[in-house]
């Protein structure tokens, strides 16, 4: 078996985000978009990446691999989710989510994972 090297610079910055914890916010959600970086819904099959940010009415759209773009997702609501979380009042499930937002679970759950929110602090 041939032996390789992992990137030093990879493994750095996993361990400095699993020190940081959560990085959810405004601010990050836009770099996120002017970036355009990928993320894996709760499930793990679908990726996903934020299209379009309303900054006057603070909405968030989504689009799939597959192109479709998703309705409008607001930031407060998205923050009150957020927070329920990080207090343990709900577990960062896509079930959970679904019964406070319908539809939207699987999305949120792999936002929230993507930024750091399963870890426990």
């Amino acid at each position: 078996m041939k032996k390789t090297r992992r990137q030093e610079g990879a493994s750095k910055n996993n361990i400095s985000q699993k020190q940081g914890g959560c990085s959810f916010g405004w601010e990050k959600l836009i770099e996120m978009k002017n970036s355009k970086i990928q993320f894996f819904a709760g499930d793990g099959f679908k990726r996903l990446q934020i299209l379009d940010i309303d900054v006057k009415t603070k909405n968030i759209h989504m689009i799939c691999e597959l192109g479709k773009k998703t309705w409008p997702l607001n930031f407060s609501k998205l923050e009150e989710l957020h927070d329920m979380i990080h207090d343990g009042k709900i577990k960062l499930i896509p079930y959970e989510i679904d019964r406070l937002m319908p539809t939207w679970g699987n999305f949120i759950t792999g936002l929230f994972k993507h930024l750091g929110c399963d870890q426990r602090r």
